[in-house]
């Protein structure tokens, strides 16, 4: 008998083939036995499991959206009532019991046109992954199985798997850069730093916080945004942002040369997004003719953007919410600072980095 694939025998069970579904069961059964046998040691436990979810596919095949993906959708489902059923044994009650009672099935309840929108845009992003990619992406995002899941059903290592979602991921996110995702680019306006007001210019000043403002402008308008970042970080900036070097090679340096001898380089620098006060960041590094998109604090990634030269981004969601006018709003960020003697905010000039660096060392 000629092969079929999974996607006509979807196409013939929807038009009333039962045969072909009993085809699509024989086909996909044995691996989906495996991957329940792999956490369930009881054999009829396995059988009861095994065929519940053969039932389920059957009963929900209309809601399979990629029928070439049947086997892994019939190995998830299988894995799904694998963890409810776990879950029942150790708590000696289902889940539905405990809380009292359920909620309607995903079905029956209306989803908001805003989210549709979204989801649509996200299956359109889709379209340009590699197969392996996307079969990845949606078992992990859509079926909700773990890398360790995957893994087991694709016949893969964990690692492999995890891999290949990060690749998944930098490329999604560079595609929706190239179609135009709202960023703005910025430059690195100043560091300043806290100091008491009675502080001579000439003498050491006393600092009203360890803590560093690096202060982002919009290139194309005047909008600022100030981001906190520590001590070490700044003092590093400061430098780097007038082209001097510390009294020993910093770290940000050493990286910096160390990516250059590597032939490696920074596409970008971004600010992605500000949760519970707390500013993320990535890299967009390039090495061997491919990106990759590595997770990084801000204050990381803008030192090394400004030492190699790398254009530097904010999503525009984080701008609108975060930024000031000019500097005179910048008092607004002194109500972080605990209250003291009065205070005003000062360039963190190279000298000044310096003068407290020999004083940190105390007299020789």
């Amino acid at each position: 008998m000629p092969t079929t694939d999974d996607s006509a025998l979807v196409s013939a069970v929807r038009g009333g083939d039962r045969a072909a579904f009993g085809r699509l069961v024989e086909r996909h059964a044995p691996r989906t036995r495996h991957v329940v046998r792999g956490l369930v040691g009881n054999r009829d436990d396995v059988e009861d499991i095994v065929q519940e979810a053969i039932l389920n596919a059957y009963v929900g095949l209309d809601r399979l959206n990629h029928p070439e993906r049947f086997g892994s959708w019939l190995c998830g489902i299988a894995l799904n009532l694998t963890r409810m059923r776990l879950r029942r044994a150790r708590t000696g009650m289902a889940l539905e019991e405990l809380a009292g009672g359920s909620t309607l099935p995903a079905a029956a309840i209306p989803v908001p046109e805003r989210v549709l929108e979204e989801l649509e845009a996200v299956r359109a992003a889709l379209v340009v992954l590699p197969s392996a990619q996307r079969q990845l992406v949606f078992m992990h995002y859509v079926q909700g199985l773990s890398c360790e899941e995957i893994a087991t059903i694709l016949g893969s290592s964990n690692g492999a798997v995890r891999v290949g979602l990060h690749r998944a991921r930098s490329r999604l996110r560079r595609h929706l850069l190239q179609k135009g995702e709202a960023m703005i680019e910025v430059e690195v306006a100043d560091v300043v730093v806290r100091v008491l007001k009675d502080s001579e210019e000439t003498q050491l000043p006393e600092l009203a916080s360890e803590l560093r403002i690096v202060l982002l402008r919009d290139k194309d308008g005047e909008r600022l945004l100030p981001i906190w970042i520590g001590s070490m970080e700044g003092n590093a900036l400061a430098l780097a942002l007038r082209g001097e070097m510390g009294l020993r090679p910093l770290t940000f340096d050493l990286t910096a040369k160390l990516l250059e001898l590597t032939g490696a380089r920074i596409e970008r620098a971004v600010v992605s997004r500000l949760a519970e006060k707390t500013f993320y960041a990535t890299l967009v590094v390039r090495t061997n003719g491919q990106s990759e998109e590595l997770d990084a604090r801000p204050s990381d990634a803008i030192n090394l953007a400004v030492r190699m030269g790398a254009p530097i981004y904010v999503h525009d969601d984080v701008m609108e919410t975060s930024a000031i006018a000019d500097r005179d709003d910048l008092e607004n960020e002194a109500d972080a600072i605990a209250e003291g003697p009065p205070s005003e905010w000062r360039t963190l000039s190279p000298e000044l980095v310096r003068s407290m660096w020999e004083a940190s060392r105390g007299p020789r």
